[in-house]
């Protein structure tokens, strides 16, 4: 009786093992489904040429937060992530908007096209494969900052977002990881922005 309590317990502390926390940081490339040239405070309507490159970089970090085993697969694990993700897709020198919305001479600008997305999302992660972790983010909450706003001078907005990644654990501290994961916007500012971004990340854990 006494074994199989031990084995019980040893049993138990392997599979918590899975759902340590984690910090991470991330770098990515990203893409637009459609670009935002032609807009009132991207390039002033494409008077002076258009800032509609689609595809950009990124950088992210993150926070997960063990939050159970998974009552079916005790070697599965759910955490609570917190994501804050920034990516810029275009940016040119166009005209700049401001000079002709305040009715004066125009002038040309660099202006940058971004989006900032602060996620809150629950992240499955699969155990039993030794150092190698597959996870996926069945769908979160994300809370977006449209950069420039949208011609309605609108510039919040909320959306879900999902993603898919894996990683491996090069010490107890310390794993790498690579993911893709998908945002997509409500459009509630006269601007549905939907984007993709595949990237890797440097994890701390504890």
């Amino acid at each position: 009786m006494k074994k199989l309590m031990t084995f019980a317990v040893a049993a138990l502390i392997s599979a918590s093992a899975f759902a340590d926390g984690q910090v991470f940081y991330r770098y990515g490339f990203s893409s637009l489904n459609t670009d935002r040239g032609g807009q009132i405070f991207t390039d002033t309507a494409g008077t002076a040429g258009k800032n509609d490159d689609k595809s950009g970089h990124g950088l992210g970090a993150g926070l997960d937060l063990s939050l159970m085993q998974c009552p079916l697969f005790a070697q599965n694990s759910v955490a609570g992530e917190i994501f804050v993700d920034y990516n810029r897709f275009s940016k040119k020198g166009v005209q700049n908007a401001i000079g002709t919305v305040a009715g004066v001479q125009p002038t040309k600008a660099t202006i940058s096209v971004s989006e900032l997305a602060v996620v809150v999302a629950p992240k499955y992660r699969f155990g039993g494969l030794g150092k190698f972790r597959p996870w996926i983010v069945p769908i979160g909450l994300a809370f977006l900052v449209n950069s420039p706003p949208s011609n309605t001078t609108s510039y919040l907005d909320v959306g879900y977002h999902a993603g898919i990644g894996a990683e491996y654990e090069i010490v107890k501290q310390l794993s790498v990881g690579v993911d893709y994961r998908y945002t997509v916007g409500s459009g509630d500012p006269g601007l549905k922005v939907k984007y993709g971004s595949l990237g890797t990340y440097l994890a701390i854990n504890f």
